[in-house]
This record gives structure tokens, C-alpha cells and sequence, in this order.
């Protein structure tokens, strides 16, 4: 009898140790599995090592913009293509690229030694229309007193009137070479010829060199007016009826740089770009001396943020609090934080207008009074949730 109390004794014992290890491991498992896909358990290491910061909902000025592409243009009207406008010899560059001219600045000396030709008729024919204007006067006197000296004061007008023509005419050519004839004589006969700038600016494009032959029309040089430099962005047909003239604009260099430039709206294109499929919509520096900035170049191109409204104060979070996943955006709040580590929930959110780092974030779940929400480390405590290890 004993025996087999013993034995029932000893079957209680292993049924009660069993259960008990049974009641260890699901107590380990539940401190271990997360209650659902929205729940992140860190423990007290992995709470050092994301440096997290909690806090709540600030109220920020925050507006609602449009983000773009956008290039610094130079319209055409302030590009100037310095040409030949006659053909010579190069004998002398007076600019270099990058170099400023001004309106009417000499560019390029060009022999022409073809030019005295047309100097040398223009001077014989200032002779002989002395000489013809005085036979008119002759044969006028004569024809007054004998009609029989019609026929020759007929045609000492005719080639008087014909060399004042020819005067006339050689004289503009000499003024197209930019040659006074009222002050041309053979003591200051001229073989070279000035090219001028015809707008001031900067030289951005040199093309002739010293000893070229140019004929008209051949390129010297690109001078470019970069005062009137100004933004063109590259809006898609979808978000035109968002933007309008007067909007403003914050510019910026892509990679992050922390310069940055103000300007506004001035006008929208009614065409779309073939290559784009965008709409070009100009803007101008709030500042025009920024044309001026030695970073800013013709071609360059730029970040833009058109600031469509002016929301007002927004409850708002910093940017790195919100996480996007392929389901949208969330946020963390932390539910409990003790010496075993903290727990986390995700909750789903909509975004709304930004600005200086801030956005404005609705909740689309219930979220607990005065929840403490992760601020930063948001994405460390995402990572842990997808069981991504981070690196020590």
C-alpha cells in the first residue's frame, strides 16, 4: 500500500513541475512576442542604444507647398551672339571669358584691308562732285541765254545729281564700317574695324581667336546679361490649378545644402514642354542682386518649394517622428516604460502642410491622453518592430 502511494505522490510531483515549466515558458514567450504587427517591445539595451526622445504635438506655422524642379534661364532678349559684320582678319581680342563688358565695349579689332577701296571712291567722288556741281551751274547760266545749250545742261545735271547719289550711298557703307565721312580724308585712311558689345554683361562663350579669318556673320563671342538670371519651374499639368502668379517660392541646391533663396511667382507659360511634359512657370529672385551670386549659373539647376497656402498654427511633429511604410505613414507612442525596457504602438497618420523641419500630422487611430510620442528614433524602433537587427 505504501508502495503505491509513494508512486501517487510521486506522479503529483512530476505533474505539478510540469505544469509549472509549462506556465515559464508561456509566461517567457508572451514577455517576448509582441501582442500584434503594431506592438515593439526594446528592452533596457536596445533603449540606450536608440537614444530615443519622446514628447507631444507642438503648434507650428505651417503652409501647404508643391515641390518641383526647377533651372536658372536667361531669356533670350538679354543673351547677346556678338557676330562678324564683315569679313577680316582677327588683329585683336580685347575680352576673355568670364570677363564683364559694357554696352558698346570694344571686343575684336578686324583688319580689313579691302576697306580703302571703298574710302578711296567715296574721296574721288567728293572731288568730282565739286567739279560736276560747278559745269551744272555753267550750263545753267548758258541755257538761260541760249537755248541751244539745253542738251548740254541736261546732262551736266544728270551726272551732278548721280554723283551726289553715289556721295550719299558711299558714304552710309563708310558709316556701317564705322567711318565718319564728314571727317574722312587721306590723312586718316582706315584698315581696321571695332566690334562692340551690344548689350553689357559678362562674357560666358568665346569663339574667334587671334588670326582668324571671319566672313559676316561668324561668331566672336556670347555675353550674356545675368542680372535678369531667374528661375523657371517645371510644374506637371495635374498641379497647375494650384499655382498662381504672386505665390511664393523657397529655392535651394540639391544635396541638401542649407542655402537658400527666396523669390516669387511672376508668370505661368500657356504651352507645354515636349521633352518635360510640364508647363514652365517663371519666377523671380525676392532679391535681385542673387542674379549677381557667383553660385548661381545659367543652366543651373535648383530644389523648389511653391508655398500653395498659408495654413496658419498647425499641431504638428518633427519629420523624423513620422515613418513611411509601403501602407502608408505612422508614428509611435509609448505605452509603458519600466526596467524590463518599453513597449511601443504604431498608429497610422495623415500628413498635411511643413515647413522648417515640422509637419503637420492627423491621427487616424485613438491615441491615448497626454501619450508620450517617439520624436526621434522613430525609424530604429520601426526596424526593430520588422525584426531588422541595428548595428551596434
Amino acid at each position: 500500500m505504501n508502495f503505491i502511494k509513494n508512486i501517487s505522490i510521486l506522479a503529483l510531483a512530476l505533474i505539478v513541475v510540469a505544469c509549472g515549466k509549462k506556465a515559464e515558458t508561456e509566461t517567457k514567450s508572451e514577455t517576448a512576442k509582441p501582442e500584434s504587427a503594431n506592438t515593439v517591445v526594446l528592452s533596457p539595451a536596445q533603449l540606450v542604444q536608440a537614444n530615443i526622445q519622446m514628447g507631444t504635438f507642438t503648434l507650428r506655422p505651417l503652409s501647404e507647398y508643391l515641390e518641383t524642379n526647377s533651372e536658372l534661364v536667361l531669356g533670350k532678349e538679354h543673351i547677346a551672339q556678338v557676330s562678324a559684320f564683315t569679313d577680316g582678319i582677327v588683329s585683336g581680342l580685347r575680352v576673355h571669358s568670364n570677363v564683364t563688358v559694357a554696352k558698346g565695349g570694344v571686343i575684336a579689332v578686324i583688319r580689313k584691308p579691302d576697306l580703302l577701296d571703298l574710302q578711296q571712291q567715296f574721296l574721288e567722288n567728293k572731288d568730282r562732285l565739286v567739279f560736276l556741281e560747278t559745269e551744272y551751274q555753267r550750263y545753267k547760266a548758258l541755257n538761260e541765254n541760249d537755248a541751244t545749250a539745253t542738251k548740254n545742261f541736261q546732262k551736266a545735271e544728270s551726272d551732278w545729281r548721280s554723283a551726289q547719289t553715289s556721295s550719299k550711298l558711299l558714304a552710309a557703307k563708310l558709316k556701317q564700317y564705322q567711318i565718319d565721312p564728314a571727317k574722312l580724308t587721306t590723312e586718316n585712311l582706315r584698315t581696321e574695324l571695332l566690334i562692340t558689345a551690344p548689350i553689357a554683361g559678362l562674357v560666358t562663350r568665346m569663339d574667334a581667336s587671334m588670326g582668324a579669318a571671319l566672313h559676316m556673320g561668324d561668331p566672336v563671342c556670347e555675353i550674356s546679361n545675368l542680372a535678369f538670371l531667374h528661375p523657371v519651374l517645371y510644374v506637371f499639368e495635374k498641379d497647375l490649378a494650384k499655382v498662381k502668379a504672386g505665390q511664393s517660392v523657397a529655392l535651394s541646391f540639391p544635396g541638401g545644402s542649407d542655402q537658400a533663396f527666396a523669390a516669387h511667382i511672376d508668370y505661368l507659360e500657356r504651352t507645354v514642354d515636349a521633352d518635360r511634359k510640364t508647363v514652365k512657370v517663371h519666377a523671380r529672385f525676392d532679391n535681385p542682386g542673387l542674379a549677381n551670386n557667383q553660385h548661381l549659373a545659367k543652366g543651373g539647376f535648383l530644389n523648389a518649394k511653391i508655398n500653395l497656402t498659408q495654413t496658419g498654427m498647425l499641431e504638428a511633429l518633427p519629420e523624423e517622428a513620422v515613418i513611411q511604410e509601403r501602407d502608408g505613414n505612422f508614428i509611435f507612442y509609448q505605452e509603458r516604460s519600466d526596467s524590463k525596457g518599453a513597449i511601443f504602438h504604431k498608429i497610422p497618420v495623415k500628413l498635411g502642410a511643413a515647413g522648417n523641419g515640422y509637419i503637420a500630422v492627423q491621427t487616424l487611430a485613438s491615441l491615448p491622453p497626454n501619450a508620450a510620442i517617439v520624436l526621434k528614433g522613430a525609424y530604429y524602433v520601426s526596424a526593430q518592430g520588422a525584426g531588422v537587427s541595428a548595428e551596434e
